[in-house]
């Protein structure tokens, strides 16, 4: 099936589109999973850094 030249250049800014949609989509998912992965592993990485600060203080008391 041929596409008309005067088609063309709607169906390439259609094509373009839909990717800057897709890539906004797939940026978006990026972020949000990477901000839940954070707010996640928030408490853990305190409780790591309270265990060194603690252990750091009883090994070399000021």
């Amino acid at each position: 099936m041929k596409i008309p030249k005067v088609f063309r250049p709607i169906l390439g800014l259609m094509i373009g589109a839909i990717l800057f949609l897709v890539g906004i989509a797939v940026l978006s998912a990026t972020f949000v999973l990477a901000y839940k992965f954070v707010a996640f592993a928030k408490p853990y990485v305190t409780e790591v850094f309270t265990d060194i600060i603690h252990h750091l203080a009883t090994l070399l008391p000021l």
